[in-house]
């Protein structure tokens, strides 16, 4: 009777904790999901979404929902479909010779002016003396906007480095340093206020410069 007892208490637990592992892995798939939605670029949104699919699929399996299986197999190939596509764009940046005072440059400032205080709040106080204005286009679209003081070693000493949002995955950064690396720039010198944009300049391989004042970068 014990062992009756102790095997159908056994059998109650393991189904128990089926169930509880299959809940688990339905509720990941949605946390990925509404996670993704609140990603900052339009790669990560994918990238998470895609994983919160394989989740679901994986769910829809399990508990034999095969209309879910279907949706989120149709979504993870929708999102890997684009991502080629975003990935591919990288190809298509190209670097525009501009000047601060053209029609275009001032357009992509005062058309992203808000954002661009976020990481640059002196940046209008400062951009004014460049006199190396570069912008970055996909396609047709700029994306990019890169603004320094050129000396006579022809070492730049940055004034704005912007992105627009949906291209923030450092893909703009490193396609910029090597067409200024092409341009003959061997030094980039970053010393303006800019708390936001720390990460960036770790990424793009900026070291705290000798003296301790702002960043630099070795092209």
């Amino acid at each position: 009777m014990g062992q009756r007892v102790s095997g159908l208490f056994l059998l109650g637990y393991n189904v128990a904790m089926n169930q509880f592992v299959l809940e688990l892995i339905g509720y990941i798939g949605s946390a990925f999901v509404l996670i993704s939605f609140l990603m900052s670029t339009v790669i990560k949104l994918r990238i998470v979404n895609s994983i919160g699919s394989v989740f679901c699929i994986l769910y829809g399996f399990l508990i034999h929902a095969y209309p879910t299986v279907l949706m989120n197999v149709c979504l993870l190939l929708i999102n890997c479909y684009y991502l080629i596509k975003l990935f591919r764009h990288r190809e298509n940046f190209s670097i525009i010779k501009s000047e601060y005072s053209e029609g275009c440059t001032q357009f992509f400032i005062d058309d992203n002016m808000e954002d661009i205080k976020l990481f640059f709040p002196d940046f209008a106080d400062v951009i004014k003396k460049s006199n190396f204005v570069r912008l970055v286009f996909c396609k047709n679209q700029i994306v990019g906007l890169f603004a320094a003081i050129q000396n006579e070693d022809n070492n730049l000493c940055v004034l704005l480095d912007y992105t627009v949002k949906q291209y923030r995955d450092y893909a703009v950064g490193y396609h910029l340093f090597a067409g200024l690396k092409e341009e003959g720039i061997r030094r980039v010198e970053f010393q303006q206020k800019a708390n936001n944009h720390m990460k960036y300049l770790k990424k793009m391989g900026f070291k705290k410069a000798g003296n301790g004042d702002g960043f630099v970068k070795e092209l």
